[in-house]
């Protein structure tokens, strides 16, 4: 029977009417008749009314709460009333609902290209299926290949930069319009020929960011001569620290003259300042540390709260999600948890055994295991590789021509690993680059002698912090004289550094003085990676482009 509440479920409901609702296991089947009383021959577009036949069509829907929908539409042949139409006999089309010939609705359809865009094949195939529907990859490629690309307008501002098909190998071109932010073309290379071609078929491009010169440059000097080309400023603080990088490589004595132990009797603040090569941790790991240690003095307050409200214990442990026996342990704290201290010196595990060890060698023990073996009776906690590496010391240098010499155990300690590296010059040279609020207290500090104990060291950071306010300041009209500074002073890797410079003068200095910069392409690139990798072996050029561009 009719339903007249439902007609809003139908693709369009002022020409369909739904007759009736089935359901089996599989899908629901919605039985739709058309009720125009006319209708339009594809060909001569003559309006008809004489009815030749009626047929029926199956077709898919969107689904209904997770249950697959299948539309079984009757329809109706007409007699073309134009006699010059070559066409006697024609099927009322419905536009709006279903393409001719098509197995599912056009709202099916445009929700397939969609995922196509969002997923690519394989991934949008899995949510396909989880939605009730069926479909295959090659479908939802097919269908993003065969949409239509927008005419986007010419950018006053273009990003440019390159991209890796297959690296090392095979590059492609990305160009971004800076002001909508938004990517406007794909180029299937980064040659210079390519870049010019498209600019000259889209005349009116003003200002050019891109990284540094090369193709890109030569292209937009043919394409667009009267555009402003300007070079990013990252790429230029890149540069730099690639130069300090040399620098520092000459100077790794003074690297490692900076690095001394730490003392075993340090205060609670000087152990906070202590840099990752002393405390043990790595920069990350110190920074998950600190979180970590407020997360639990977090968790502390919290639960002493709780308790002054005479909040019981069990209803405490559900709101902070811990366990009970936790609870009663923070409610016993006098004050938050201290963070634990990494850096203190702990005893080496083979050390209250060294002197029975020696002992067993001067005896004519010299199989490791048969040592493991007794001090494992005697209490040792740890592995058989501690003693096979201290074995192994002691065969190393009490061994001459075969005979085993005695050995002193007050001057022999457990083989220990050795200390932890100093900073590498790639290290350093990153951190000259920083702004000074940016580094830690330890970067600083360090930093700071090695330019007390080189005056050239000096000489360089001073030069650097130049360059480095005047690139995020913006004030490129400082340039000449910066340059004129690094020619007075000795220092090659910073002429090096300023003659790349000169070589791109003019897109040099303007990025040092515009506001634009590639940082929005950068992301871009990125943004095309990720679609490019979740392509798996179909990220063809044609079909990555199509989904890159969709956005635009």
């Amino acid at each position: 029977m009719a339903c007249p509440t439902s007609p809003t479920i139908l693709p369009a409901h002022a020409s369909l009417h739904l007759v009736r609702l089935e359901a089996d296991e599989q899908f629901i089947l919605a039985v739709v008749a058309t009720t125009a009383s006319e209708a339009l021959c594809p060909l001569c577009q003559c309006r008809c009314e004489s009815i030749h036949s009626r047929y029926v069509r199956l077709v898919a829907d969107l689904p209904w709460a997770g249950w697959a929908v299948r539309l079984e539409l009757h329809v109706r042949r007409f007699f073309c009333q134009n006699k010059a139409c070559t066409r006697q006999i024609f099927t009322e089309r419905l536009p709006n609902v279903v393409a001719p010939y098509a197995r599912r609705t056009m709202r099916l359809t445009d929700l397939f290209t969609l995922i196509g865009f969002a997923l690519g094949g394989e991934a949008g195939k899995r949510l396909v299926d989880g939605m009730g529907l069926e479909t295959s990859p090659d479908t939802l490629l097919r269908l993003v290949r065969e949409q239509q690309e927008c005419q986007v307008p010419t950018p006053r501002v273009l990003g440019v930069d390159d991209f890796c098909f297959c690296r090392r190998r095979s590059y492609g071109a990305i160009l971004i319009d800076l002001e909508r932010r938004v990517p406007i073309d794909l180029l299937p290379d980064r040659e210079a020929e390519t870049f010019k071609k498209w600019l000259l078929a889209h005349p009116g491009v003003q200002i050019i960011s891109r990284d540094r010169g090369g193709a890109f440059a030569d292209g937009a000097r043919q394409g667009a001569p009267q555009a402003q080309q300007v070079a990013d400023r990252w790429h230029r603080l890149s540069n730099l620290s690639e130069a300090m990088k040399g620098f520092f490589l000459n100077k790794q004595v003074q690297l490692k003259a900076l690095v001394q132990k730490p003392s075993e009797n340090l205060s609670e603040e000087e152990a906070e300042q202590l840099a990752p090569w002393q405390t043990g941790l790595r920069k990350y790991q110190e920074v998950k540390s600190l979180q970590l240690h407020q997360e639990r003095v977090a968790r502390y307050e919290q639960i002493q709260e709780l308790h002054v409200k005479k909040v019981d214990v069990a209803t405490i442990a559900r709101q902070v999600k811990m366990s009970r026996q936790m609870v009663y342990r923070y409610l016993h704290l006098k004050q938050p948890p201290e963070r634990p201290h990494i850096h203190q010196a702990h005893q080496p595990i083979l050390e209250p055994y060294k002197d029975y060890l020696i002992r067993r060698w001067n005896e004519g023990c010299r199989n490791a295991q048969q040592a493991y073996r007794e001090v494992k009776e005697m209490g040792y906690p740890g592995t058989d590789s501690n003693i096979v590496r201290f074995f192994g010391h002691l065969r190393k240098h009490f061994n001459q021509s075969g005979t085993f010499k005695q050995v002193d155990p007050a001057t022999q300690t457990p083989v220990q690993a050795p200390p932890k590296r100093p900073p590498s010059a790639s290290q350093v040279a990153h951190w000259m680059t920083f702004k000074e609020e940016q580094r830690l207290d330890w970067q600083q500090k360090y930093l700071t002698q090695l330019c007390e104990a080189d005056p050239e060291i000096q000489e360089a950071h001073e030069l650097v912090t130049d360059f480095t306010s005047m690139l995020r300041e913006r004030q490129g009209e400082r340039l000449d004289a910066w340059l004129e500074k690094v020619e007075i002073q000795s220092i090659g890797e910073l002429k090096n550094f300023a003659q790349g410079l000169k070589r791109d003068y003019d897109a040099v200095k303007a990025g040092l003085t515009l506001e634009w910069s590639n940082g929005q392409t950068e992301g871009q690139v990125h943004r095309l990676k990720l679609l490019k990798r979740q392509m798996y072996g179909r990220g063809h050029f044609d079909l990555l482009r199509k989904r890159v561009l969709k956005r635009a």
